[in-house]
């Protein structure tokens, strides 16, 4: 029997998605497809557009075998360790061949190539690296800079793109690990990733978004929805998602809706420094821009907060880990605690019973498919980074449920999407 791994977000799931799943299974002869999903925040450091519930079954429907939950210190971390944690959860689970990912090429060696760069850090590549951050340079326009110095000016495409970026942390994960995994890349196909347009083969998660938000601003203003909008989306969407796509779509989540929690996290505190990606300049900028945030959209506070040394996205991640309250000492394990120690299933289809237990005897972790049993399974430790996943999740549904109006759910009630 042999699986195939596949690291993603599916904020939303798309048909780009879904051929990435046939693909997966094709290019690697797996019987199954295992998905290591983020929860109900992303790695772009902001709420996904749709729950994870929604999520999971949009991507059972759309061809996965079995979805587990990535731990939210990971998902809503930098590439490095969002792909740390990733990894480190296939390569737990004892069951998985390959990792299958996307990028805007195939070439394996150039992946994998890079990554050994970046582990091993020849002295000429470190000593390029640290001349221009010392000139002023952001720490990935640096690294960018150093690896195509080290390695060939004609990286500069390859290492242009987020996607090929995770590819390389999915690497430098497995070779740090020593895991038998074998990586598998595939190239993209339809839009690039920063893509807003809806057109082409496919598009990008990007432009989906783009259009939600759109959509939800035209129903606030009008009160009804434009019918050629959604008929537009849903040309990008799997035919059996459609009705899960129109649903969750009237209950789309956005950071807008979390700016009141955010005012309250700035105008409270008098340092930031504490919380995980808030370096102390980062924390004095915030302090010192604080009350000019408070009134602004998400947008114009990211772009309130951005300096030529912080990028956008690090400025996303580190508002939401505020929101969240993720401490940098929270995250912090033992050199000999392992990054993962337990997987919460998501959600499976039926026909995968035989990957679900050979999971159960060759995973060094539990496989929680039921959230009261965490308790009695994990270890004191483990169970901090479990409440600070329940946590999250309570707060992402809560507010929800208050902008919309439905009831709210807690995570002991939520059961894995079984199809």
């Amino acid at each position: 029997m042999r699986t195939v791994g596949i690291i993603a977000e599916y904020n939303p799931f798309h048909t780009g998605h879904a051929h990435h799943l046939e693909l997966a299974k094709k290019r690697t002869g797996a019987d199954f497809t295992l998905v290591v999903m983020s929860p109900d925040f992303v790695q772009r450091g902001e709420p996904a557009v749709f729950n994870k519930y929604t999520r999971t079954k949009m991507a059972l429907l759309g061809g996965a075998d079995v979805v587990l939950e990535l731990p939210l210190r990971y998902a809503a971390g930098s590439a490095e360790y969002f792909a740390e944690g990733a990894v480190s959860l296939l390569d737990g689970l004892g069951v998985i061949d390959t990792l299958c990912f996307g990028g805007e090429s195939d070439d394996l060696e150039c992946f994998l190539q890079t990554a050994r760069t970046l582990l091993e850090e020849p002295p000429q590549y470190a000593q390029t690296l640290q001349e221009l951050l010392k000139k002023g340079a952001t720490f990935p326009k640096a690294r960018s800079e150093a690896l195509c110095t080290y390695l060939s000016k004609n990286y500069h495409l390859f290492l242009a793109s987020p996607n090929n970026i995770l590819g390389i942390e999915y690497c430098r994960a497995l070779l740090r690990r020593r895991s038998v995994i074998t990586p598998v890349p595939v190239k993209r196909e339809g839009n690039c990733y920063h893509s807003s347009e809806l057109d082409g083969l496919y598009c990008s998660a990007t432009a989906l978004r783009r259009q939600i938000a759109d959509e939800k601003k035209h129903i606030d203003m009008r009160g009804s929805s434009n019918s050629n909008a959604l008929a537009n989306m849903l040309h990008y969407i799997p035919e059996s998602c459609h009705f899960l796509f129109i649903r969750a779509c009237k209950a789309a989540c956005f950071p807008e809706a979390f700016l009141p929690y955010l005012d309250l996290k700035l105008l409270a505190q008098d340092t930031f420094a504490h919380i995980l990606d808030i370096t102390p300049d980062l924390s004095d900028r915030i302090l010192n821009r604080r009350t000019e945030c408070i009134g602004k959209s998400w947008e114009e506070i990211l772009s309130l907060l951005k300096t030529k040394q912080i990028t956008q996205a690090r400025i996303r991640r580190a508002l939401l880990h505020l929101i969240l309250d993720i401490r940098q000492d929270t995250v912090e394990r033992p050199a000999d605690q392992p990054m993962i120690s337990y997987a919460k299933l998501l959600g499976f289809r039926t026909t995968a019973a035989p990957l679900l237990h050979e999971i159960k005897q060759n995973s060094s972790f539990p496989l929680i498919s039921k959230n009261a049993n965490a308790g009695k399974l994990l270890s004191e430790t483990s169970l901090q980074m479990w409440n600070q996943d329940i946590t999250a999740s309570h707060f992402y549904r809560s507010v929800i449920s208050r902008t919309y109006h439905t009831e709210f759910q807690t995570e002991y009630e939520m059961s894995p999407v079984v199809l």
